[in-house]
């Protein structure tokens, strides 16, 4: 129900103005840290669009206001059960919204719905739609279908491309701004910042985290190469005509390149965060609530206790000129080798 988040009170309220005048935008994009409590909103608003017995109607629009969430179709949306309601979430080893999945929704939403209601379309993690994904939703929400109203999640807005976040209305949800970073990110960064806890601070230690760095973006590499190429026209159709062939595998190299740089990113972006988080402990003199990762609190002490307030803002400058030199010519190798060296740790 909309009216059962007390720590959401402007979306919630936002959300129940637009049904009480029938302006609810035909693509809604929540951004927030906390991915659970944007799908628990998501269900929310389907159940008010379909509930059997609402304890609430607008007069002006003839939309519910809110859901009783305990009649069959509320019941339904809540287990993930009813039809009307799609779920999509990213696929595959790379963690991907693929191609084919916004193609397969677009193709159902051009059917008819049978029961007459709204259809809605939730995809969580709407920043990891690759690029032709993108732009074949991008022409869905440009000519969107009568009665089809899609929502999407995510924690990081500035991934999206801006033409898809300009036709979203767009609600920013409260709370403690903690990235939501993926499982092998996170496994990784796990294992460097044990790794920097336990080194002696010299040369040879810079270097013992260099090799997994670099083994883990070549496993990247190859993982995304691997995944689009198989999801490819390229593979799908080896009988097409050859100009049709190059422009696949233009359009492939560009995905390839554009997947990595995005990973790599979020890569480095979760070093970038847990050095903020060694930053913050010398600052407080002691490790801070808002800790981006709680789990790493020993190896994060262990740095701090080492190094100078001073340092851990170099270190942090730092970061943000590997980010800078990364998206130039200078080889990928080098760029980390110099970072790892300057870094105080």
């Amino acid at each position: 129900m909309l009216s059962s988040f007390p720590n959401q009170k402007v979306v919630a309220e936002t959300l129940r103005r637009s049904l009480q005048s029938g302006r609810l935008a035909h693509a809604s994009l929540f951004v927030g840290p906390d991915l659970n409590e944007m799908e628990a909103m998501a269900i929310a608003l389907a159940q008010t669009l379909h509930c059997e017995n609402p304890p609430s109607r607008s007069e002006e629009s003839g939309l519910n206001t809110d859901a009783c969430g305990v009649c069959r179709s509320c019941t339904l949306i809540a287990q993930r059960k009813d039809s009307n309601v799609r779920w999509i979430y990213p696929e595959s080893k790379i963690r991907i919204i693929t191609t084919d999945q916004i193609r397969q929704l677009i193709s159902s939403f051009q059917l008819k719905s049978l029961s007459g209601s709204y259809e809605i379309a939730v995809l969580c993690g709407a920043d990891r739609l690759n690029v032709q994904a993108a732009n074949a939703f991008l022409k869905t929400l440009e000519e969107p279908f009568p009665g089809k109203l899609f929502i999407l999640l995510t924690h990081d807005a500035q991934k999206i491309l801006p033409t898809i976040l300009s036709r979203c209305r767009q609600f920013i949800f409260e709370g403690i701004n903690r990235p939501l970073i993926e499982s092998d990110i996170r496994e990784w960064l796990n294992v460097f910042a044990q790794t920097a806890a336990a080194s002696t601070g010299g040369i040879i230690s810079r270097y013992s985290l260099l090799a997994p760095m670099v083994s883990k973006l070549a496993d990247m590499q190859a993982a995304i190469e691997t995944e689009l190429k198989n999801n490819s026209p390229l593979s799908l159709y080896p009988d097409a005509e050859e100009k049709q062939k190059e422009r696949w595998e233009k359009e492939l190299q560009a995905a390839i390149a554009s997947e990595y740089r995005r990973q790599r990113s979020a890569m480095i972006g979760a070093v970038e965060l847990w050095l903020r988080d060694v930053w913050l402990t010398l600052v407080t003199g002691a490790f801070p609530e808002t800790a981006h990762f709680p789990d790493l609190q020993a190896a994060t002490e262990t740095v701090a206790g080492r190094i100078t307030e001073k340092q851990a803002r170099e270190n942090l400058k730092n970061v943000g000129q590997i980010i800078k030199s990364l998206e130039t010519n200078i080889q990928e190798a080098l760029i980390l080798e110099v970072f790892l060296l300057k870094l105080s740790l």
